[in-house]
């Protein structure tokens, strides 16, 4: 039967291009060391950069804290002094000393405190400038990389539409039944409907064929699936008639 050899032949195409499709999705949504080590880089940098803002959010209001606090001990201090002057005995007079004191100790504690914030903050803004200033220095560096790959994943989005295309137009060519059988193993069988029978066995699931079974299959007159995987079985042979793959070989 010439017309089943020639579907087998379809199908072996057909197998190869959908392959073909399967390692350029797989290659397109898989970048290569370099961009992903630029990727992680890039994340890196981000979230060290957003560390040092979050750092610099809470020094900026830790020193509105601090200023609210020395202002307050620092108008405490002027009450107590002007107080000073208006005591009438010794207790009061102590009292007032130590509140004096203690405002003072309070302003002190307080203005050395803003002078550290202001130079944590000082020491992060200059970090923060300095790594902004890089950035356009990096993302130089990195363009030609991202470059490239945006370029390949362009392109096997062109050849996985033209496959996709050619794949239509072989799938026309088959028989409905052919076509609706090879379509449902492709979707079962993870992407492969056709297997090989190489030395007695299929050669996806390693099942030994009956005799009578590999004579069949070696004869091409009708669609033979493996007992066990239930693909679809051909000889070796016929990948030469169905011309060289999408890599080039037979």
């Amino acid at each position: 039967m010439e017309n089943v050899r020639e579907e087998l032949i379809l199908m072996i195409r057909l197998q190869r291009i959908y392959d073909r499709i399967s390692e350029a999705i797989t290659e397109q949504r898989t970048p290569p060391e370099d961009v992903r080590q630029l990727a992680e880089e890039n994340r890196r940098r981000q979230l060290e950069l957003e560390e040092l803002q979050d750092r610099m959010e809470g020094l900026e209001a830790e020193l509105q804290e601090v200023n609210r606090a020395q202002e307050e001990s620092r108008m405490e201090l002027e009450h107590f002094q002007r107080q000073k002057g208006m005591v009438t005995n010794e207790r009061e007079f102590t009292a007032v000393i130590n509140e004096i004191d203690f405002a003072t100790q309070a302003l002190e504690k307080a203005t050395v405190r803003r002078q550290e914030i202001e130079e944590g903050i000082e020491a992060l803004s200059s970090e923060i400038e300095e790594r902004r200033k890089a950035r356009p220095e990096e993302e130089d560096a990195h363009r030609d990389v991202t470059e490239r790959w945006e370029h390949r994943r362009a392109k096997l989005t062109k050849e996985i539409h033209e496959l996709a295309a050619e794949a239509r137009r072989l799938e026309e060519q088959l028989q409905p039944a052919n076509r609706s059988r090879f379509l449902r193993l492709l979707k079962s069988k993870h992407g492969t409907a056709l297997a090989p029978a190489i030395e007695g066995s299929c050669s996806l699931c390693h099942f030994a064929l009956r005799p009578h079974l590999q004579q069949r299959v070696r004869r091409a007159e009708e669609i033979i699936a493996c007992e066990h995987c239930y693909r679809i079985l051909y000889m070796p042979e016929l990948e030469n008639e169905a011309g060289p793959g999408e890599d080039g070989r037979g």
